[in-house]
């Protein structure tokens, strides 16, 4: 049994019949969430729910067994167990819980009822990222990436170091899942900060010219960079996301 890291736990906020599922990111844990979540039920009643996702939150070591079906796996079993007692459910997540976010919306489009996406990945990535695949010969491990926060002395729990086999993976989700983008036809809140030096700004106007939905609302940030949930906007997140999220409980 892998033992986690403190603060890494999953967590859940009972309350009202509105039920949101958080997704933390890539080498990331639930510590870059649990703002967010608290938020969300501290401000707005939500019942929410942050998973940790398969790999993360533990060790290098364990992640490096993982592959994108186990993350999205963890995200899938999660939505359905919420859907299963909740009156709707929302989705919202940072960088590759973004794109896990835009990957159910698509596929699971009865069960949601809308989604907020925070720096996800959802088409070009930094060049690390594809560098990465390249490399020859190839590393097991590259340095980590995360804490990219403008806010002076906040720090991302997350691994220090990054499984090179799993970046091929989180490639291979991101470009699956752009595929499915015209599926997505549930209102879409897409926060994007505008100094972003893991998932480049333009990801957002990928995200808003490619999905079907109705309703597309787009949120650039000025003072945070990609983990906004922990850095100087993430109130305002919590309130356009909520906001966003009540607008359409009823």
């Amino acid at each position: 049994m892998v033992s986690i890291m403190k603060g890494a736990e999953p967590f859940e906020f009972e309350g009202s019949d509105i039920g949101v599922l958080v997704l933390h990111g890539f080498t990331g844990s639930t510590q870059s969430m649990r703002y967010l979540g608290e938020g969300l039920h501290r401000t707005f009643g939500f019942t929410v729910v942050g998973p940790r996702l398969p790999g993360h939150g533990t060790s290098v070591d364990d992640m490096e067994t993982t592959t994108y079906m186990d993350w999205l796996a963890g995200a899938e079993e999660a939505l359905k167990e919420l859907a299963a007692r909740k009156r709707k459910v929302f989705v919202t997540g940072l960088s590759m819980g973004g794109t896990l976010t835009l990957n159910l919306a698509a596929r699971f489009a009865d069960q949601i009822a809308g989604i907020a996406t925070v720096a996800a990945a959802a088409g070009p990535l930094g060049e690390g990222f594809s560098d990465a695949v390249f490399l020859n010969p190839r590393p097991q491990r590259l340095p980590g990436i995360a804490s990219d926060i403008k806010a002076v002395g906040v720090t991302e729990l997350a691994y220090s170091e990054v499984p090179v086999r799993c970046m091929g993976d989180v490639l291979t989700l991101v470009l699956a899942t752009a595929n499915l983008f015209g599926r997505i036809k549930c209102p879409t809140l897409v926060i994007q900060g505008r100094e972003d030096h893991v998932v480049p700004a333009s990801n957002a106007m990928k995200i808003v010219s490619s999905i079907s939905s109705d309703d597309i609302r787009l949120l650039y940030l000025n003072d945070s960079y990609h983990v906004a949930t922990l850095d100087n906007d993430k109130d305002i997140i919590v309130e356009r996301v909520g906001s966003f999220f009540r607008e359409f409980a009823n």
